[in-house]
């Protein structure tokens, strides 16, 4: 790993040194005045804004197709002397499918693992980092596990044989390996722990949430950091190191990106290659600048290529990878402070109140996570950085997830029944309980009559469910005294948490009734045993009767 991260640094850094490349000329007062400004450009590789916290095969083959959303992106990008920030939904995506994976996907990562660039790996989804700190989680959120996502069919060692046709495997054929999470989301990073939060979002909270997450490197929007004049991208924000983008150089890029004709690049790139000048040239001589292509899929039609390419050709201007950048002592500097927007926020709070009470309910289930680690995928798909263009649409998106979550925690529960009568003194209740899950669940049954007339024996009924299946718990109750009694039903797990909603039934009692009735019964068994015995005995009487006549005859 070390090695190729070397041959991949030299690489890139030929690039950066030696590429002439065809472009749109930038000759400026800067270039004549004195060296070019270092300049360090981050190229996400992301998505486009998704509900689903897994991309499924028929989007990852029209977005790795040639012209597709993530083939232009690393089109633009691969071979020249840029940072790619990459979304690990990407690569799990595809991983995940086996060799079900579009055979374009495939050949996308491929192509992916063997560029020169330098790379690191944004959270997953790109998800907006300090939505979820500013909402509530004490860390940044990351999935759980991809185990529910894994189908063991498509991992199976490939045997064809020579004449195209399988070929059985050895009955006693190892078990192939399934890939672990860890697995699905490995890449070999250049900056491995570094956190990439939306410029403008980050509070001085947010940086604890980093490092108790296990991040080493924040990189920080120029808006939110005042540092000393002169100071390169690298510098200290209290004990944490950072990387500072710079802002005016950001939009420029994006500007240029933006367009879609010649004619309007051209200015555009003049326009950018002055903000350069302003950030890379104090007095002292010029500083490295770090400046990034926006964090969603750029337009088809539009210039990131090209904008590449004149920064490449510019005389005022050296692109040079990240870790070149970043070389020099970090100076100390101070963080100004940011936060998210208030509606943005509040939509946040909802999506993990809902999230938390999932978590809750999924302690009926033996392994929890396989009901909540797909939940979490799916909210780190909402808190994209893709969706923040798109205001009206991820409203809705977010309201279709918290209507799921309602009826995933629905999925179990009590179901509702008539009254029925107790003629026992002693007896059980019959409870019926649902579970539309496609995982058995182990649920607690307490019953709570509301008056005295009932007293159940037993405050805590276990039930298995089976999945997609009712199950009956079976709640002994003493009756007290006759009369109709309401009593209420609640479902909990074993760690007490309420599943569903309470349920409210009638039990008519009659007390007393069972030992009349038996009584009942058994006289009415006498009388009809008694019956029996005195018809046979009247029959006998009535044959020897006969036979006396008929002798007397005789």
């Amino acid at each position: 790993m070390v090695g190729a991260r070397i041959i991949r640094g030299a690489a890139v850094l030929l690039l950066a040194l030696g590429v002439s490349a065809v472009g749109l000329p930038a000759t400026t007062a800067h270039a004549a005045e004195g060296d070019p400004v270092p300049l360090a450009v981050i190229v996400p590789i992301v998505a486009p804004a998704s509900e689903t916290g897994l991309i499924d095969a028929e989007r990852l083959e029209e977005y790795t197709s040639v012209g597709g959303e993530l083939s232009r992106q690393l089109d633009a990008a691969i071979g020249r002397p840029v940072t790619l920030a990459i979304d690990p939904r990407v690569l799990v995506s595809i991983r995940v499918l086996g060799t079900s994976a579009p055979a374009s996907a495939t050949q996308w990562l491929d192509r992916l693992r063997g560029a020169v660039n330098e790379s690191f790996l944004l959270t997953y989804a790109d998800s907006d980092v300090t939505l979820g700190t500013q909402s509530g989680s004490p860390v940044v959120l990351e999935p759980q596990n991809f185990d529910f996502a894994i189908d063991s069919a498509l991992f199976g060692p490939a045997n064809p044989s020579p004449t195209g046709t399988p070929t059985p495997e050895p009955t006693d054929a190892p078990t192939p390996a399934l890939p672990t999470t860890a697995e699905l989301l490995a890449w070999d990073s250049d900056f491995p722990g570094l956190i990439w939060p939306r410029a403008g979002t980050v509070a001085a909270s947010d940086l604890a949430a980093f490092t108790a997450s296990g991040y080493n490197t924040a990189m920080l929007s120029s808006g939110q950091v005042a540092r000393p004049e002169a100071t390169g991208p690298s510098v200290l924000v209290g004990d944490l190191p950072a990387i500072v983008t710079d802002d005016a150089v950001s939009a420029a890029l994006a500007t240029a990106a933006n367009t879609s004709t010649p004619a309007g690049l051209q200015p555009a790139i003049s326009s950018l290659d002055a903000a350069i000048a302003a950030a890379g040239s104090p007095s002292t001589g010029p500083v490295s600048v770090v400046a990034s292509f926006e964090r969603s899929v750029p337009r088809a039609g539009t210039n990131t290529s090209s904008t590449l390419a004149a920064l490449q050709s510019a005389a005022s201007v050296r692109l040079v990878p990240l870790s070149v950048a970043l070389e020099g002592e970090p100076r100390q500097a101070d963080l100004i402070e940011g936060a998210q927007d208030a509606e943005r926020l509040a939509e946040g709070e909802r999506l993990l109140l809902a999230e938390g009470a999932e978590a809750r309910f999924a302690t009926i289930v033996e392994d929890s996570t396989s009901v909540t680690a797909p939940r979490r995928l799916r909210v780190l798909a909402l808190m994209s950085n893709a969706w923040i263009t798109n205001t009206p649409e991820w409203s809705d998106a977010v309201l279709n997830y918290l209507s799921s979550s309602e009826d995933l925690r629905a999925a179990v529960g009590i179901v509702t029944t008539s009254p029925f009568t107790l003629v026992a003194d002693n007896g059980a209740l019959p409870i019926p309980v649902s579970n539309s899950l496609s995982v058995p669940v182990r649920v607690f049954l307490t019953v709570r009559p509301l008056t005295a007339q009932l007293a159940v024996s037993e405050s805590l009924v276990e039930v298995v469910i089976e999945p997609n299946a009712q199950g009956l718990a079976r709640v002994p109750v003493q009756a007290i005294s006759n009369g109709s009694v309401q009593v209420v039903m609640t479902l909990s797990s074993a760690s007490g948490a309420q599943i569903g909603q309470p349920a409210t039934t009638e039990i008519n009692v009659q007390a007393g009734w069972e030992t009349p009735i038996v009584i009942v019964i058994a006289v009415i068994v006498v009388l009809v045993f008694a019956g029996g015995i005195v018809r046979n005995i009247v029959r006998r009487r009535r044959g020897h009767t006969s036979t006396d006549e008929t002798a007397t005859d005789d």
